[in-house]
């Protein structure tokens, strides 16, 4: 449930932040060149977008983005073996100026049904066996802000589907350890948490984090999902009437125990996840997130972007031309920069190539 980001302003805004970062799930960009990595991260740059999250480090059975050696990650165990991606990221990163998360380990199960303890244990010690071999690899990176949990957490798994499906238990045996286990390498960790709100209130919602966090589980940061554009049987996740109302009752948990706030806005139209959504509406999704008082805004996923690649936001960039002041905290609000006039096309993700 989870592209790419830029400035949007407009006159009647108190201020404008567009996006700050971006996800990267790995599916155009682990096919790219490092050339054409490094022209898209300093192009993101450029855009006011330095915080990238790679989404996974290895999907069990089919995809590795990293040289693991480990026995569900070496070479051989997975279908696709684009293991470069975090080596070129990483290189791309860093002479851009950016951030990068690293992604852990997914073993490709949504929970709609909650993984028993034991499940939910193994679940565990391979995140940190992954942590334990990524710090290996590339603890002395500075690029690197921390690792991101894939697996996405709702509090309907874990409210009375199973009597020992509770936030208590998920806390125990999945979330504490893989933190403990990243946070004592000095890496921050972040995970994607996200709603429905057909099936809680914004009270219901701030209840459950707490409820995580008063059993022990403190990340570094939260960056929930804003839910706009997902939908069940034709019934959307939330509207952008109730969008604030959910942002500011996970904030205020997040407030409470000293967990950094951001969003995680999706990027895609509403039934169609491979389509990038109008520009009101991810205006509208991105000034409510900084409204209610993100200290980043990320997107969900570069692939939403497809074959117009970083073009469809700067399109909508130049569009914006009203003077924006900047929010009182946290993202730095980016100038419009010129548009190169020539581009490398590299798998959805347009690139700018210098003039020879």
């Amino acid at each position: 449930m989870k592209f790419i980001s830029l400035l949007f302003v407009s006159a009647a805004a108190a201020f404008a932040g567009g996006f700050s970062g971006v996800f990267d799930a790995g599916w155009s960009t682990a096919y790219q060149r490092p050339d054409s990595l490094t022209k898209m991260h300093a192009r993101l740059h450029s855009l006011g977008m330095p915080e990238v999250i790679l989404q996974y480090g290895i999907v069990d059975g089919t995809h590795r983005y990293y040289d693991s050696k480990l026995p569900f990650g070496a070479s051989g165990t997975t279908t696709y073996n684009n293991y470069h991606l975090f080596d070129y990221s990483l290189a791309a990163a860093k002479a851009a100026g950016n951030h990068l998360w690293l992604g852990l380990y997914y073993n490709g199960t949504d929970w709609y049904t909650p993984p028993t303890m034991a499940e939910l244990d193994t679940l565990a010690a391979r995140n940190v066996m992954v942590i334990d071999e990524l710090y290996t690899l590339y603890g002395t990176n500075d690029v690197i802000r921390g690792v991101y949990i894939p697996q996405e957490i709702a509090r309907y798994y874990w409210d009375g589907l199973r009597s020992d499906a509770t936030a208590a238990s998920l806390v125990e045996h999945f979330l504490k350890p893989v933190t403990a286990a990243a946070q004592a390498k000095g890496w921050k960790v972040m995970a994607a948490p996200f709603y429905n709100a057909n099936l809680e209130t914004p009270a219901v919602l701030h209840g459950f984090f707490e409820d995580l966090f008063k059993a022990g589980w403190i990340p570094d940061v939260i960056a929930v999902q804003d839910g706009i554009g997902a939908a069940d049987n034709g019934k959307a996740h939330v509207t952008l009437a109730d969008l604030g109302n959910y942002l500011r009752a996970v904030k205020a948990a997040c407030d409470e125990y000293g967990v950094e706030f951001w969003v995680d806005t999706e990027m895609f139209a509403t039934g169609a996840s491979g389509t990038l959504a109008d520009e009101a509406r991810l205006y509208a999704q991105a000034d409510t997130a900084w409204n209610v008082g993100a200290v980043n805004v990320v997107g969900y996923d570069l692939a939403v972007l497809g074959n117009a690649g970083l073009d469809s936001l700067e399109i909508w960039q130049a569009a914006h031309k009203t003077t924006a002041v900047a929010p009182p905290a946290g993202p730095r609000v980016q100038k419009k920069s010129a548009i190169p006039l020539h581009y490398w096309n590299l798998n959805g993700a347009r690139v700018p190539r210098p003039e020879r």
